[in-house]
C-alpha cells in the first residue's frame, strides 16, 4: 500500500459535489505489487507498474443501476463487457492492461454519469475524464496502464 497515492494526482480535476458522488470499491492487481484495494476506486501508484487486471463494484448495490465494463489486454484485445464485481484483465501472465471503458446499465441508468480517468505510460498528463463507454488508454500502441479513477455521479 506504500506506493499507492489516493485521489492526489486527479483530486483536482473532479467537479461534482461531494454528497453527489456514489461510492465505488474495487480491486487493482499490479506488476509486482499484486492487488490493492480501494475504497475510493482510485489506483495511482507513487511508483508507476502496469496495472494488469481490475475489478469494481458499487459500495451499496442499486436495483437500478449496474456498472459493466471491457478492458484491452496485450496480445489479446477487447475482453468484451462484463458485469460488475467481475475481473477484468489476467493474473499471474505478466499481461499489460492498455485500456479499458465504462458504462452504466439498468433502467436507473440514466440518473447517473460514470467519469474515468487514467494514466498511460509516455503520455504527460492523464486522460479524461471519459464516459459512456470510451476506451481510456491506448489500443494497438503497447502501452501500460499506469493508474485509473473512476466515479459514478448522480446528474
Amino acid at each position: 500500500m506504500k506506493s499507492l497515492l489516493v485521489g492526489m494526482m486527479l483530486a483536482s480535476t473532479l467537479s461534482a459535489a461531494p454528497s453527489k458522488t456514489v461510492t465505488l470499491v474495487g480491486t487493482v492487481h499490479s506488476e509486482d505489487i499484486g492487488n490493492q484495494t480501494s475504497s475510493r476506486a482510485t489506483w495511482l501508484p507513487t511508483q508507476p507498474k502496469r496495472i494488469e487486471q481490475f475489478e469494481l463494484h458499487l459500495k451499496r448495490p442499486m436495483k437500478a443501476v449496474q456498472l459493466a465494463y471491457q478492458c484491452h489486454l496485450q496480445d489479446l484485445g477487447d475482453s468484451g463487457w462484463l458485469p460488475e464485481g467481475t475481473p477484468c484483465g489476467t493474473q499471474g501472465e505478466a499481461r499489460r492492461l492498455e485500456a479499458f471503458g465504462i458504462r452504466l446499465r439498468g433502467e436507473g441508468a440514466h440518473l447517473y454519469t460514470v467519469r474515468y480517468w487514467c494514466k498511460v505510460e509516455g503520455m504527460e498528463r492523464p486522460m479524461g475524464p471519459l464516459t459512456d463507454g470510451a476506451m481510456c488508454g491506448s489500443t494497438g500502441e503497447g502501452r501500460k496502464l499506469l493508474g485509473m479513477q473512476v466515479e459514478l455521479v448522480r446528474k
